[in-house]
């Protein structure tokens, strides 16, 4: 019996983890432009995907450590509209 639940915990793991990857995957396709590389070399694709990769990873933290309305695109925006505002006082 304990064989049968340690089992089904296992199953509902690789499942929520599945379901993460597609949530990934599907948000990395609509707003990061996933589709369209500009690069037409392997590591020139690699970069492009790696680069989009860590992108999203930051907008998802930062989306944890200040939460705000309006999801992804509008977690997009706030940085764009902060990193303009912060290269234009350097420059």
């Amino acid at each position: 019996m304990l064989q049968c639940i340690g089992m089904s915990v296992d199953v509902i793991s690789i499942y929520t983890l599945r379901t993460v990857i597609e949530i990934l995957f599907r948000e990395l396709k609509q707003y990061l432009n996933g589709e369209n590389f500009h690069s037409t070399t392997l590591n020139g694709v690699l970069f492009e995907l790696f680069s989009a990769l860590i992108g999203l990873l930051l907008i998802q933290w930062l989306r944890q450590r200040h939460p705000m309305r309006g999801g992804v695109p509008q977690a997009i925006r706030e940085v764009r509209k902060r990193w303009n505002d912060t290269l234009g006082s350097v420059g």
